[in-house]
C-alpha cells in the first residue's frame, strides 16, 4: 500500500478551496483489497507490458507497483473535508463522458482513403483499450469535492451513465 498516497491527497485537500479531486488507477475497495481470496497481495509487476508478480527477477529493468486502496483514500479524503461524489470503474465513466458518440464517429467515416481508414481503426483501438475490461477499463475513478456548496452547480459529467436508448 502506498502510504505516500495519503500524504498526498491530504496536501491536495489543504490546498484546494473549491474543486474537484479525480484519482484514476488501479486498485480496490477494502472489501475486496483486504479480501481473503488475494492472497497473493497487491503487488504488480511489468516487463515489457507483460505482467507478473515476481519483483526478484528483471531488477532494474521492470516496473513494480501495487493497487491503490480507494477506500482509504475516500476515509482519508473524509478526514481533509473532501466529499466523496463518485467511485465508478473508468470504463463506465468514460463511456457517461461520451466515448461511446465518439467510437460510433469513428466508424461512420466520410473519406475511406487507405491512411484515414488506417488512422480511424487504430484511433479506435487506443480507445477501446481505455474501456476493455481486461486492459485499462478496469482502472477506477474516485471523484471527491471541497467547497462546492452553491445548489445550481452541476455534478462532474462521468457518474451517471445516460439511458440506453
Amino acid at each position: 500500500m502506498n502510504l505516500a498516497a495519503l500524504d498526498w491527497l491530504t496536501q491536495v485537500a489543504e490546498r484546494l478551496h473549491r474543486g474537484y479531486v479525480l484519482t484514476l488507477d488501479y486498485g480496490y475497495t477494502a472489501d475486496r483489497y483486504y479480501s481473503p481470496t488475494r492472497s497473493q497481495g497487491t503487488l504488480q509487476c511489468y516487463y515489457r507490458h507483460a505482467h507478473h508478480n515476481d519483483p526478484l527477477i528483471n531488477i532494474g529493468q521492470q516496473d513494480i507497483t501495487a493497487h491503490v486502496d480507494f477506500t482509504a483514500l475516500e476515509r482519508q479524503g473524509d478526514r481533509c473535508g473532501l466529499s466523496t461524489l463518485g467511485h465508478v470503474p473508468q470504463a463506465l465513466f468514460l463511456m457517461a463522458l461520451g466515448l461511446g458518440d465518439r467510437l460510433n464517429q469513428l466508424s461512420q467515416l466520410q473519406n475511406t482513403d487507405s491512411q484515414t481508414v488506417r488512422y480511424a481503426l487504430q484511433r479506435r483501438e487506443a480507445l477501446h483499450q481505455l474501456m476493455n475490461p481486461m486492459e485499462l477499463g478496469k482502472f477506477n475513478v474516485l471523484i471527491q469535492g471541497k467547497g462546492l456548496t452553491d445548489p445550481n452547480q452541476c455534478p462532474p459529467k462521468g457518474l451517471t451513465v445516460p439511458p440506453l436508448m
